[in-house]
């Protein structure tokens, strides 16, 4: 997705490499340096750099001056055990936070990167030229913000290529790769493993594997191959330009990739092979064993987007498990296929919005083969609508019928367990199990989404989860034992795992067993209840909570210690549609409030919970309720923003509890103020009019135990079935 030549900026090789050290520590003070680049600066081949945390980040951008070997060993950089430091960009020149270029043998495992800000082409971590042997290892990458942008940048530019690459267990978020990508390997670039790393909150495509861009690389053929993308996690990676098309992954114009058991979600499209350069191929590519579910515009995408750019080949989309997709309802539903050629598609499970729309293909499409598949819309099997070549058919029947696609596949409901909860396993009466393609061989070391045995029975199950039989008398993965019974305390319990606390089967001694070992949720560590009233949290942060006969149990109650404001207002309209909904609070003349009552919202450490109460006879109810994370994007943006008089809060869509607006000023007494605003259908009002008897009360409470509250006692200015408005003011 990049168009543009970059510059790459001489690496000057500072100082001779180390001689017979094998362990480098960085301290603050008692270590052998006190920077990270000193030490890099001094390791030579076998060497490890151990980083201790310190009071405040090292404020470094760093370079790999050489690289470590086959005989001698890597040279390794490292966050010392059961550390975290932190590397921090802010005021530091220079593009990259780490840059490896043209090195080989060289490890980064353990760190928080951040605050690489005001780039324009830059990285959290950036590997580009050749090399081969580096991994890139449990990392948290974060705020790396600008234009193009990017958490892990892996160009391979040179005509040796960049192979042996680890990139695995990281986290990515709040960044702004646009145009660009958030985890990237372009170019030559061969042999790589991709996993188990998590990217969200960016602003274009979250991890992507590319061929065909000539500024990268000028040989077409050199593109990114022959590598697995594994058990990454990707959630909302909106592109913010072009109508936002980001795929959470995408292949543009790699070959001969597995893209297997990952998770996408609240993207702009789950999983897209594609190839946007005239002339490319992306082929050989295999999309297996992937859930896809709540992305914007679809779940599934491949082909080349226009007849003038490349194409998908030869690639095969073999058991994914696709969900409500096209939450927008652009009409692209499920699975969407552009230009591409001979690809199969079988065993995947595809479940549509109520908008009905599973297939969509508009020109382009030649020779690509669906079969074993599972199809389904709530609104029944005549509902379903297919675009095949641009041709709607509306019917599972008749798309068959007119195409000759999916002559084996299914319409009916796949009973996962529970989608509202995003549990997308399979039950045990499925359609899915056992239906899928009877030629199916799974490839080497291919498992389903959890990690089982990919083919548990006669056939492969449709989609990602592959059902297993409890007591059967096979322990079949994630089965811990099966004795051939569903009999309880027999040693081994009917969720085939042992008899024992903690299993999530009550048996002989226990008075409850909730799955683990745990005490503080009303299950003791030894599965007895805990004692009545015993503190607990039933997830309600406008209640006081209590055990009672294993259950925590929630009652509405105010804050006692809460800072009170000499004036302020509250308004609530409920009008239709939902959309109109809206609250206002304003908290002013307030109670003395310092910044450090406010605690670090906008730094990911303190989080916010709004609470109304509505008295029915002195008693509290709770009339709306929302909770505001800390940290986090909004519209591709910081949610929160600190500033020099407080913070502030934004989110246009209103994803916590309807609530769009936070103001929050700290001051002396009489002078600090909070404003909270929310609207639309998120906002969990309770029918109007409020009781108000004898008040209403609104608090704001964080998670650093401060409390703002103020109570409107009858009667009000407003009180009716459309509006509920109040004002307060201290008497003197």
């Amino acid at each position: 997705m990049r168009r543009f030549l970059f510059g790459v900026a001489a690496i000057v090789l500072l100082g001779a490499p180390a001689s017979n050290a094998d362990i480098l520590t960085v301290k603050e003070s008692g270590g052998d340096f006190t920077s990270i680049q000193a030490a890099l600066d001094a390791a030579g081949p076998g060497d490890t750099i151990q980083v201790h945390e310190k009071a405040t980040p090292y404020f470094e951008k760093l370079t790999f001056p050489r690289s470590g070997t086959t005989t001698e060993g890597f040279i390794t950089l490292e966050a010392a055990a059961g550390e975290h430091p932190v590397i921090d960009g802010g005021g530091v020149p220079g593009s990259n936070m780490a840059l490896m270029s043209s090195r080989s043998y060289v490890k980064l495992i353990g760190f928080e990167i951040r605050n690489n800000l005001g780039v324009n082409d830059g990285s959290g971590v950036r590997i580009l030229g050749s090399g081969s042997n580096i991994e890139i290892r449990g990392n948290r990458i974060h705020d790396i913000r600008g234009t193009h942008a990017m958490g892990i940048t892996v160009y391979g530019t040179e005509p040796d290529p960049i192979s042996d690459l680890v990139i695995d267990a990281n986290e990515i978020y709040d960044c702004e790769p646009a145009h660009s990508e958030a985890l990237t390997l372009n170019g030559n670039v061969t042999g790589f493993e991709v996993t188990n790393n998590v990217v969200r909150d960016v602003n274009n495509i979250g991890i992507d594997f590319i061929g065909g861009e000539t500024d990268i690389q000028p040989d077409p053929a050199r593109v990114a191959r022959g590598g697995v993308c594994r058990g990454n996690q990707v959630f909302r990676a909106n592109s913010d330009y072009g109508g936002g098309y980001a795929a959470g992954i995408y292949v543009d114009g790699g070959r001969d990739i597995v893209i297997e058991n990952n998770v996408v979600s609240q993207s702009d499209l789950g999983i897209e092979v594609g190839a946007e350069n005239p002339g490319i191929v992306a082929s050989g590519v295999i999309v297996r064993n992937n859930l896809a579910y709540a992305n914007e515009k679809a779940g599934i995408g491949f082909g080349g987007y226009k007849a003038s750019v490349g194409r998908v080949r030869d690639s095969f989309f073999l058991n994914n498990s696709l969900f409500a997709n096209d939450t927008l309802g652009v009409g692209l539903g499920e699975l969407w296929i552009q230009y591409a050629e001979d690809n199969q598609v079988r065993n995947n499970i595809f479940c549509s919005t109520a908008q009905n729309v599973l297939l969509y293909s508009d020109a382009g499409n030649v020779n690509n083969v669906l079969d074993y598949n599972l199809w389904y819309t709530d609104a029944g099997a005549e509902a379903g609508l297919f675009l095949w070549n641009g041709t709607p058919s509306q019917g599972f029947q008749a798309y068959r019928v007119a195409t000759g696609q999916d002559a084996n596949s299914l319409f009916a409901d796949p009973l996962y367990l529970d989608s509202r909860a995003a549990d997308f396993h399979i039950g045990s009466e499925s359609p899915a199990i056992n239906a899928g393609d009877p030629a199916f061989v799974p490839g080497v070391g291919e498992v389903d989404l959890d990690g089982g045995q990919r083919v548990n029975g006669p056939r492969v199950d449709m989609g990602a989860d592959e059902a297993t039989t409890c007591g059967n008398g096979e322990a079949e993965f994630p089965e811990i034992c099966d004795d051939g019974n569903l009999e309880d305390g027999d040693g081994c319990d009917s969720n085939c795992t042992p008899t024992g606390c903690g299993n999530g089967i009550v048996t002989a001694g226990e008075s409850c067993d909730d799955g683990n070992l745990e005490d503080g949720d009303c299950c003791s560590f030894e599965c007895l209840f805990q004692p009545s009233g015993a503190p607990c949290d039933d997830g309600n942060p406008c209640t006081t909570d209590g055990c009672d006969a294993g259950t925590c149990t929630g009652t509405p109650a105010l804050e006692e210690s809460c800072l009170e404001a000499l004036s302020g207002s509250f308004q609530l309209r409920d009008r239709a549609p939902d959309k109109l909904d809206s609250l206002s609070w304003k908290w002013t003349k307030g109670g003395a409030t310092s910044s450090t009552d406010l605690g670090d919202p906008a730094g990911g450490a303190t989080a916010y919970d709004l609470c109304v109460y509505d008295e029915v006879g002195g008693v509290p109810a709770i009339a709306l309720k929302g909770s505001i994370p800390a940290g986090g994007t909004c519209s591709n943006r910081p949610c929160w923003r600190a500033g020099t008089t407080g913070y502030r809060y934004a989110d246009r869509d209103g994803r916590a509890g309807g609530i769009i607006k936070i103001i929050l000023k700290p001051g002396d007494e009489g002078t600090a103020k909070i404003i909270v605003k929310g609207k639309g259908t998120s906002l969990s009002l309770s029918a109007l009019p409020l009781a108000q008897d004898t008040q209403v009360t609104v608090q704001l409470k964080n998670t650093e135990g401060v409390c703002w509250t103020t109570s409107y006692a009858a009667p009000p200015i407003s009180n009716r079935a459309e509006q509920f408005k109040d004002t307060y003011k201290a008497v003197d």
